[in-house]
């Protein structure tokens, strides 16, 4: 029989995205026209922390929130994150999004709306994501609060120090890309 454990950073970034896959198609309907697009890329990093700018991913306003995961509550309280998950949308598509995901509508001129939505959908994609992972054998983990940004952040996100390679995941929606997910991750312990 075949172990289903997602041992390393290629399979969790496979686990990820199904579960964003499997989120969008339960949540809100949304079927992607077509498989993501699961590319691994060196981490750009600056004093330990990714350099992140959503101007990359889209060639229009984007906004960025960033979910930062922990092995265990000590390691949360310690700030020492065993991974990272930073989910990329344009910016005048995050209240269409929200709408299919039936949360109440925002603003496309609110900003704050437009960050806190975009929250909400990389805390719905890391649940399911972190609800996966567990079902397949990994240890139950601790998820940060969301920080979310315009385009980009000075200081970067933090990640797991040990890790120099990043996973990029394109979601395409009627054809066009809409959603862009950065996994990185480090080995997680399997529950005994």
């Amino acid at each position: 029989m075949v172990n289903p454990y997602p041992d390393g950073l290629s399979g969790y970034a496979r686990v990820l995205a199904a579960s964003a896959r499997k989120m969008l198609k339960i949540k809100g309907g949304l079927e992607l026209s077509r498989d993501p697009v699961l590319r691994e890329k060196e981490i750009v990093s600056f004093c330990r922390h990714i350099r992140v700018d959503a101007l990359e991913k889209f060639n229009a306003r984007a906004v960025f929130s960033v979910v930062k995961f922990y092995s265990n509550v000590a390691a949360m309280e310690a700030d020492t994150p065993v991974g990272a998950l930073i989910v990329f949308i344009e910016a005048e598509f995050v209240a269409k999004l929200l709408w299919h995901l039936e949360y109440p509508s925002i603003d496309e001129d609110d900003d704050e709306g437009i960050l806190d939505g975009c929250g909400t959908l990389t805390n719905l994609i890391a649940g399911h994501f972190v609800k996966d992972l567990h079902a397949l054998g990994c240890v139950h983990l601790q998820m940060s609060h969301f920080d979310s940004y315009f385009n980009t952040v000075l200081d970067g996100v933090a990640f797991a120090p040990d890790q120099t390679r990043k996973y990029e995941i394109n979601f395409f929606i009627n054809g066009e890309k809409r959603l862009v997910a950065e996994l990185t991750m480090s080995h997680i312990p399997r529950i005994n």
